[in-house]
């Protein structure tokens, strides 16, 4: 005996149970079609002819109205209204919120008379050169090269030199244009390989840093601090982001949000934050606001212990010495790492050099040297408490030299005042 196939036998039993061989809903979607389409031809054109004589009348009234009306246009009771200039009306008019920038708390009158006396003045070094300056150099030192003024040089130098081709300026030229009204949001592809190209610098110039919105900024720094190397993320950090940041603080008398956010970023690189911007910004024409801001920034930061340690040495030896100096070495010094001996007595032979002059010092530089004494008076040995004593005689302040002196003279745990010392041979006979 043979059997028919499977699907026969399953098509003869729908049969015979009388089944449904199409879905309910697709059922009623033909009905309803099939309604649809039964509309007489002759009553379809009647209502075309009348649609068109009502059009005819209508443009018979009003003239040339409808010529004027396009497709981006929106007919309304009020007259004609540009459907494109409802969405783009108040974007180029925002208002910037205050609560944009970040406060700090700033210094009193009287500090800030006294801290005048040992600011930046004219003959001071002043602020350090951006991408565009090393850009323009760079160009004419070409320009000389091929007139023979310079000597050959290295042929990878010469090719570096030469120009972009026009579609890569093109690029980047939007980038830099769309990047001054970014707010957030994904960066270009484009942008992101800026840091692995040889000639990043000159691509990067391409865009105008110093014309990025503070967003824009805090997403470079992002970029470019994990993927450059230290040397190369120390000058992004000096030729871009420094000069933004004193911008900012000088125009606005306080910093932006997201350039505090993009500082704070920019310790993923320790070695390349204090190389690009800690010790360029204490060396030049900083200001007691640039002081305050970056002090914060420090307070707030996780920095290991060994480039703290090697930044306080080079402030110490930091000549000609600034009022700010003092806030930068007070803000490290009271982070309470353990530094290294060496370090100590670099602080110690900072302070104790300015027993030669007799000029009266700033209360920054009292509060730093308290400041140092409190975190560090136990790993002061006999010779450094002395030479600090002899400084506390040529400068002396009312109110701050007493306790550096009471903090030398503090014992150590475990060990007995001096004073409560009980002298040999007062022993008390107690029978």
């Amino acid at each position: 005996m043979r059997h028919n196939p499977l699907a026969q036998q399953i098509m003869e039993e729908e049969d015979s149970r009388n089944l449904r061989k199409t879905p309910r809903n697709k059922r009623r979607q033909e009905k309803d079609e099939d309604a649809e389409v039964g509309i007489p031809a002759k009553v379809t054109q009647s209502l075309l002819e009348l649609a068109q004589a009502q059009k005819s009348e209508e443009a018979a009234l009003d003239g040339t109205v409808g010529a004027t009306t396009g497709p981006g246009d929106l007919l309304m009771d009020d007259g004609l209204v540009d459907g494109a200039g409802v969405e783009q009306e108040g974007v180029d008019d925002v208002d910037v919120d205050e609560e944009g920038f970040v406060v700090t708390q700033g210094a009193t009158e009287e500090e800030e008379r006294a801290l005048a006396m040992f600011m930046p003045g004219k003959d001071a070094k002043k602020a350090g050169q951006t991408l565009a300056d090393v850009i323009l150099g760079k160009i004419q030192d070409a320009d000389a090269r091929k007139r023979g003024e310079l000597g050959p040089q290295d042929a990878s130098a010469e090719a570096a030199q030469e120009g972009l081709s026009p579609k890569v300026v093109q690029v980047y030229t939007d980038i830099g244009d769309w990047l001054k009204h970014y707010k957030s949001g994904k960066l270009p592809k484009a942008f992101k390989i800026i840091p692995n190209l040889m000639n990043w610098e000159e691509v990067l110039s391409l865009t105008d840093p110093l014309s990025w919105t503070p967003a824009a900024m805090y997403e470079a720094v992002v970029i470019f601090s994990s993927n450059l190397n230290p040397k190369m993320a120390q000058r992004f950090y000096n030729l871009v982001l420094l000069p933004a940041i004193r911008g900012n603080i000088a125009r606005y008398k306080k910093l932006n949000f997201h350039y505090f956010r993009a500082l704070h970023r920019a310790f993923f690189k320790p070695a390349a934050f204090f190389k690009g911007i800690m010790l360029p910004i204490a060396s030049e024409s900083c200001t007691l606001k640039e002081a305050a801001i970056i002090g914060s920034i420090l307070t707030k930061a996780s920095i290991p212990v060994m480039h703290s340690a090697a930044c306080i040495i080079r402030l110490c030896e930091m000549t000609p010495w600034y009022g700010t100096t003092s806030i930068f070495l007070a803000t490290l010094v009271n982070k309470k790492y353990a530094l290294p001996l060496r370090v100590v007595e670099a602080l110690v032979a900072h302070f104790c050099a300015f027993a030669q002059s007799e000029v009266v010092l700033p209360v920054v530089w009292h509060r730093s040297l308290l400041l140092f004494v409190q975190r560090y008076k136990y790993e002061l040995n006999d010779d450094q408490k002395r030479r600090i004593k002899e400084l506390l005689k040529v400068h002396m302040h009312d109110g701050i030299g007493p306790e550096v002196r009471r903090e030398l003279i503090a014992p150590k745990p475990g060990e007995a005042p001096a004073s409560s010392a009980r002298p040999s041979g007062m022993d008390i006979d107690m029978s």
